[in-house]
């Protein structure tokens, strides 16, 4: 129901003509007719638009032939299953793979091209580059053509470009990202232990992407993993090393090298004393008033204090 409301004096009201009075509930009438028109169209264009998604998502999830809810359509029927934008991250030194699983894509053939300079790497199975550490890594099974690239450089890292020759040509991009290992001995450069005590050097390894396949420890130019009669003992796993001497002596001192696999190494120098008390120590000493300085410096401040207020 729709009520005219008519401002001013009764006596105004009263002489409002009937046809006037009409015409304006005609009128309020149509706009609403005209309204509610208009959203029951955008209404059941709203409704067709949800149901033909909805189609095109059941037909996803029911093709037997991928069973690949993510998959990328492209023309003449070519599906990506690899993400476009996939990224891949490798160590330098090591071998990664980068994906492009494609499937019903006819009689065309699968290339990888270099993004930053438009090299083309492979066509098929058949490497195209002069730079040996390019190849396809074709998995039959899978339909994947997989770019391997072995001993990874920093100058790797980029796009690389997955494409099908169709007409047009389909293509996703898959992004390397290389980083650099690093190793660190804990502690400080330089360790001073007593003689006859026990060695324990701490080898952790940052940003490593893989379990390296080996970690030496070096004493100088000299690899000593398996010196089991000069009692040391290494274990390893993926994120660190321990090197433990049992009994150091003298001529245990010396430079100490941590090299793991595609790692960029760590040293330290040891210095083995008889009798001595070095500023750093390996046992005891953590926590005296010469490794924290601040702690000194409260120590005298406390004195000053108290010799004021005897004064």
């Amino acid at each position: 129901m729709y009520l005219v409301r008519v401002t001013g004096t009764t006596k105004g009201m009263a002489s409002w003509p009937l046809s006037k009075t009409l015409s304006v509930l005609g009128l309020v009438m149509l706009v609403h007719l005209v309204v509610m028109t208009s959203l029951a169209d955008r209404g059941q264009e709203f409704e067709g638009a949800t149901r033909t998604r909805r189609n095109l998502e059941n037909q996803n999830h029911k093709n037997p032939e991928n069973g690949i809810t993510t998959s990328q359509a492209y023309p003449h029927g070519a599906v990506f299953v690899t993400e476009n934008s996939t990224v891949v991250t490798a160590q330098v030194g090591s071998t990664a793979t980068l994906p492009c699983v494609v499937r019903k894509f006819g009689s065309g053939v699968v290339s990888w091209i270099r993004r930053k300079d438009y090299h083309l790497l492979t066509v098929g199975r058949a490497t195209y580059s002069s730079d040996e550490r390019f190849l396809v890594e074709h998995a039959r099974h899978l339909q994947n053509w997989g770019l391997q690239i072995k001993f990874i450089q920093s100058r790797d890292a980029g796009m690389y470009e997955c494409q099908v020759s169709t007409h047009p040509a389909a293509s996703i991009l898959v992004e390397l990202r290389v980083i650099e290992a690093a190793a660190e001995i804990l502690g400080s450069p330089d360790l001073h232990i007593k003689s006859g005590s026990t060695m324990r050097l701490v080898c952790e390894l940052h940003q490593s992407t893989e379990t390296p396949m080996f970690v030496f420890w070096y004493h100088g130019p000299r690899m000593i993993n398996y010196d089991k009669d000069r009692g040391i003992s290494v274990v390893s796993d993926k994120r660190n090393s321990v090197l433990t001497l049992s009994v150091a002596e003298k001529n245990d001192s010396g430079n100490y090298t941590c090299v793991p696999s595609n790692v960029k190494p760590a040293s330290i120098n040891v210095h083995v004393l008889n009798g001595e008390k070095p500023a750093a120590m390996q046992h005891g000493g953590r926590n005296s008033a010469s490794n924290h300085p601040q702690l000194s410096i409260c120590y005298i401040c406390i004195l000053l204090i108290f010799i004021r207020i005897i004064r």
